[in-house]
Parts: C-alpha cells; structure tokens; sequence
C-alpha cells in the first residue's frame, strides 16, 4: 500500500498492466506538486526492480529490492533539474549511455525523470531517442507539473497519466490521521494549499500558518498605513514565494468577492478583512494589484543577482501609488 490513500488506485492499475504483459515502456504522470507523486513513481520503481513481487507489492527482501530502498540500485537512474536550472544535454547522455548496456543486475533498467517539462530542447531531442528504441527491459518514469507544456513528440511515445488531487475528505481524512493540529487548522492549511494535502502537512508541521497569519496581518498595517516598511522586514527568503502565494490569494479572493464570483474561497479565515479591503477597493484597482504581485513573482524568480529586497520593494511601492492612493482619490 502506498502512504497515500488517493494514489492507490493509479498505482493498481498501472502494476496491473504489467503483470498482464502491457504496460508501456514510458509512463508519464502529469500531476500538480504537493500530493505525494514522487512516492508514485517510486513505487512503480520499485515494482518494477523486484525480482520477486507478490501481488502489486515488490517482496522487500530480495537483493533488488534491498539495493532500491538503501537509495543504490545500480540499474536506476534519477534525472532531476539542479540548483533550479533546466536539464542539461549532459545528463541526459551519461544516462542514455547507461541504459544502452545491460543491466548491472540483470533485471529493468528504470530512468526516472522530474519535471520532464525541464529538458532542454537539446536535451529532449537526446532522450527522444531512447524514448522511440529502447533497449530491452527498459522504463521510463516521467513526471511533468499538470500545468507544463511539454513536446508533443514525448508525449507522443509515452503513456499519459493525469493524476487527481484528492477530494477534500480524503485529504482531511488523511491530515487528521497525522496529528498535526485541529481540525479547523487542517481545514484553513488545505484552502490555502489549494487543496495540496502534502502542502497542507508541511504547513502545519512547520509552523507557516501562523506565520502566514503574520504576514496578512502586516499586509492590513502596509495597506492601512501606505508604508512598505510595515510589511518588507516580514518577507524570509527560505519562504519568499510562498509568503507571495499568500498575498496573492488574499487579492485574488478580494476580487472573487468584488465580483460576486461563487467560487471556493482560499483565505477563508481572512473573510471579513478581505470585505473590509473591498469596502475601498474598485474591479480594476484588484486586477491591478494581482498583476504587480505576478510582477513580482516573476521578476523574482527569472532575475539573478539582483537584490530581492529591491524588487520587493518596487512591488509593495507600486500597490501604494497604482492601486490603493488612486482608489483614496476617487
């Protein structure tokens, strides 16, 4: 059984397949981040290196499967983007090489593939290869994000799985379980986590509900207060991103309310300063103030080596002169 409950049912149907002799040579998950695709892929991996499996579990004695979870398996190969950048021509090769031989265990060779939609065009053509002959007793295990596009001539030579964030009794169900707060805290961690049970454990486990509290709190004092100081000192780099997640939800529920949207609420604890905020806010002056915070997040994550304190600052600057001070006038 695989740790999430909501991912058993993919992972039955593709073990099943193989066990009836046609499961495919490339499997491609496209999945959203934050509900546990990695464990899929692993799982199937896992399956697929045992030498002897009973059922849909691989036996977890054989020397296989021994090498596997020691993390050593000589015959997998993981490709992952490093330090954020693109997936090089380069990694791809050394692997392609790889498979080309037989396996040093003599049994599949797995290459296991994050973020597939990362391959350089270079790359890509380099793996598309391997991709239309493949050596034998061969898998490929790709994950793309559900959003990503990705070229048409891998999607082609692989078998897509589109996999589903749970449904939100599942997700509770299962946060519950792990004893990570009240039930009220689990709900308002899963809103925020749009839905993202995995996103929603590591809030509660590290403590950024009560930072994201802060942080809209000082949101209030900057809006109120035309001052980006009340709000600049409260941004932390390790969650810089998230924390922009955060605000920006704030606004796009404040535009969800201004236009009468009957669509699920994110800051469902923050209802009444979002209608407090709308009071004084116009549709466009939202729009506004959503498209500065993407703005932001962009800037922030394609500029290198430029002070993020300044494109913060910039950002929080221009909500004041382009969307709240305008709205004061009117």
């Amino acid at each position: 059984m695989l740790r999430y409950p909501w991912l058993q049912p993919y992972y039955d149907k593709i073990i099943h397949a193989f066990e009836q002799g046609y499961g495919h040579h490339a499997l491609l998950f496209k999945t959203e981040q934050g509900i546990g695709n990695d464990a899929l892929l692993r799982g199937v991996a896992a399956w697929l290196v045992c030498q002897s499996p009973k059922g849909h579990q691989p036996c977890g004695a054989c020397h296989h499967c021994q090498l596997f979870n020691a993390g050593n398996h000589p015959d997998f190969y993981l490709i992952e983007p490093i330090e954020n950048k693109d997936i090089g021509i380069d990694q791809v090769r050394e692997v392609n090489e790889k498979v080309a031989q037989r396996s040093q265990q003599g049994g599949n060779k797995i290459v296991m593939i994050k973020q597939v939609d990362r391959l350089t065009e270079s790359a890509a053509n380099a793996l598309l290869k391997t991709l239309e002959e493949p050596t034998q007793q061969t898998y490929f295990l790709l994950q793309a994000d559900l959003s990503a596009s990705l070229l048409a001539t891998i999607y082609s030579r692989s078998q897509p799985w589109l996999i589903a964030n749970p449904t939100q009794a599942q997700a509770l169900a299962w946060l519950a379980e792990q004893n990570v707060g009240t039930m009220e805290e689990i709900r308002t961690a899963l809103d925020v986590s749009h839905g993202r049970p995995l996103s929603a454990l590591a809030m509660l486990q590290q403590g950024l509900l009560q930072k994201r509290t802060l942080l809209l709190r000082q949101f209030w004092l900057f809006y109120t207060r035309r001052s980006p100081l009340e709000l600049l000192p409260h941004f932390e780099k390790e969650i810089l991103f998230q924390q922009l997640d955060w605000l920006s939800g704030f606004l796009r529920d404040a535009l969800k309310m201004k236009l009468n949207v009957p669509a699920q609420w994110v800051q469902t604890d923050f209802l009444q300063a979002i209608q407090r905020f709308n009071q004084k806010q116009s549709t466009q002056g939202l729009l506004k103030a959503s498209k500065i915070m993407q703005q932001v997040r962009s800037d922030l994550l394609q500029i290198n080596g430029v002070n993020q304190e300044i494109i913060l600052l910039d950002g929080l600057t221009r909500l004041i002169t382009e969307v709240f001070e305008p709205q004061q006038t009117h």
